[in-house]
């Protein structure tokens, strides 16, 4: 059984949800073929933020994501509810295009910790400076990654 997708043009996905430098996709339930669609259009060069909360982009769709080099100027980034597992982090801590991002949203993944220390340790996200992954974890990087609790 196929997936019918919701959008078979990137206008229709920006239409309304472009605001100057931010692109806010959350709650469309963009599968990876659909985020695709995304990755092949020019207007994502001119876009710092990226919102793509509640979407179903799962590892497949965060690996297209790190291979768009059309998201070279992306500094907040949030993945929140994509399914995203360790395997997605590691496409993001390896992509040669993210290299300004500087804040990264990951809540409510099933992440277990392998792709964190991939995040913690890569070398061409050197900007990345703040990430959430948890309610209640927010990672900073001051010299060295620290982790502060929410209360």
């Amino acid at each position: 059984m196929s997936v019918r997708q919701k959008f078979d043009d990137v206008e229709l996905i920006f239409k309304g949800r472009i605001r100057g430098n931010q692109l806010m996709v959350s709650g469309l339930d963009l599968e990876p073929e659909e985020a695709r669609l995304l990755w092949s259009s020019p207007r994502l060069q001119e876009v710092s933020w990226l919102d793509m909360d509640d979407n179903n982009l799962g590892d497949e769709g965060v690996e297209n994501l790190a291979a768009c080099a059309l998201l070279e100027n992306v500094q907040y980034l949030n993945l929140n509810k994509n399914g995203v597992t360790d395997k997605g982090l590691f496409a993001l801590s390896k992509s040669p295009y993210l290299k300004k991002l500087k804040r990264l949203h990951l809540k409510d993944n099933p992440i277990e910790g392998h792709g964190l220390l991939a995040l913690f340790n890569s070398e061409t996200l050197e900007g990345l400076q703040t990430f959430q992954v948890h309610d209640g974890w927010s990672c900073k990087k001051r010299e060295g990654w620290r982790y502060k609790p929410r209360d």
